[in-house]
């Protein structure tokens, strides 16, 4: 027998279309909303843990939310990449890999997974912040130590290989590839540039795919011209400066060929590569406090798309000597561009097309970040 008032403590029980309209709605850059809903009641933590559910509740926000980035320091004192959460309060996440190496250097973050270069020992891990595991890749494309040539200009990119998958929720341990890319150097005027694909499935890297695109801006042993990746329909690129532009790599990863592309219509070096138009190859650019976009269009080369005047927007002080506005990173799954103002790091929602603009974080100066996106719910660890 119920208790006197225990019916009306419990208070009226809301259909599951009532409560899918409720929690569908909480925000996935909030992740601790969905773990305090959950601690309601057990329908509440039912409906939250249901596979079904989940994926309704992934589908209908479109795109995973960016729960931090990741950010190369360059000092010594911090082996690896510092990961900065964005969430309040930040869902259990891995800071970073239980690996020892001298100096680890991201060079991607996709699909709920870190690339990360190291020295001493030299490789290339692939780490998840979610499950905090690591895999160490075969050591064929940095085999030679010294190389011959050698390189020291590199990037790389790594994305999920599942058939068929949304990349709303990548299975932690299901198949991935990574490409790695650098320039080797014969003399400072004859440069090649050569990209090699490594499969989880076969464990092995295919044959390089080499292109001459001409003199670099730097000398031999220079560090960091290879900007990061984009991904695109079926191919990689990345960017890389040569003496007189910023030009664009492809990777086509189905015919594992690398090409060079027209450079962006900017001659300057802090072009970034973005999703443009249709969801193809794009860059952007900030001239004076304006957010300028291209995209490539297949007939007729780079077309100016959209402009975003930031100059209300972004926190900083107008003319102040020291303000330096540039893009510094991109979210390809949300579509979000981030800009750098005098350590405030704030964020412009392609997307949606209006181009919201909002106070990321804050940081010291960076020339790029690496966001991590993903969606953090319950189960999501024991899933990893």
């Amino acid at each position: 027998m119920e208790a006197p008032g225990e019916k009306a403590a419990r208070g009226p029980v809301l259909s599951e279309a009532v409560l899918g309209e409720v929690l569908f709605r909480l925000p996935p850059d909030q992740p601790a909303c969905l773990f305090r809903a959950a601690a309601v009641c057990q329908a509440w933590r039912a409906f939250l843990t249901s596979p079904d559910l989940l994926r309704i509740y992934r589908g209908f926000h479109a795109a995973p939310p960016v729960l931090g980035f990741l950010q190369n320091t360059g000092r010594s004192d911090e082996p690896f990449p510092r990961f900065v959460a964005t969430a309040a309060p930040s869902p259990p996440l891995h800071h970073r890999p239980e690996f020892e190496c001298k100096y680890g250097l991201a060079l991607d973050c996709r699909h709920g997974r870190v690339l990360l270069h190291t020295t001493f020992p030299l490789g290339l891990i692939v780490w998840s912040p979610v499950a905090g595991n690591h895999q160490l890749l075969p050591e064929e494309p940095i085999q030679l130590d010294p190389p011959d040539p050698p390189y020291s200009d590199f990037a790389g990119a790594v994305l999920c290989a599942v058939d068929g998958c949304d990349h709303l929720d990548c299975p932690p341990q299901g198949p991935f590839r990574v490409l790695f890319a650098a320039t080797s150097y014969e003399n400072v005027d004859v440069v090649s540039t050569w990209a090699i694909l490594y499969s989880s499935e076969t464990g092995a890297w295919t044959e390089p795919s080499t292109v001459h695109p001409g003199a670099v801006m730097n000398s031999p042993g220079a560090m960091s011209i290879m900007g990061p990746s984009l991904l695109a329909g079926d191919a990689l690129y990345f960017t890389l400066d040569l003496l007189n532009n910023r030009t664009v790599l492809r990777y086509d990863l189905g015919g594992a060929a690398l090409t060079v592309m027209d450079p962006p219509p900017l001659v300057r070096r802090d072009t970034f590569l973005v999703t443009g138009e249709g969801g193809r190859l794009g860059v952007a650019a900030v001239e004076g406090y304006s957010l300028r976009l291209w995209s490539w269009e297949a007939a007729g080369g780079w077309a100016l798309r959209r402009v975003f005047d930031l100059e209300m927007s972004i926190p900083f002080t107008i003319g102040a000597p020291i303000t330096e506005l540039k893009v510094i990173g991109f979210a390809e799954m949300s579509g979000t561009i981030f800009v750098s103002a005098n350590g405030i790091i704030s964020s412009v929602q392609l997307r949606s097309g209006s181009g919201r603009v909002s106070k990321f974080s804050r940081t010291p100066n960076s020339d790029t970040i690496f966001p991590f996106e993903i969606f953090y719910t319950l189960g999501t660890q024991q899933g990893a």
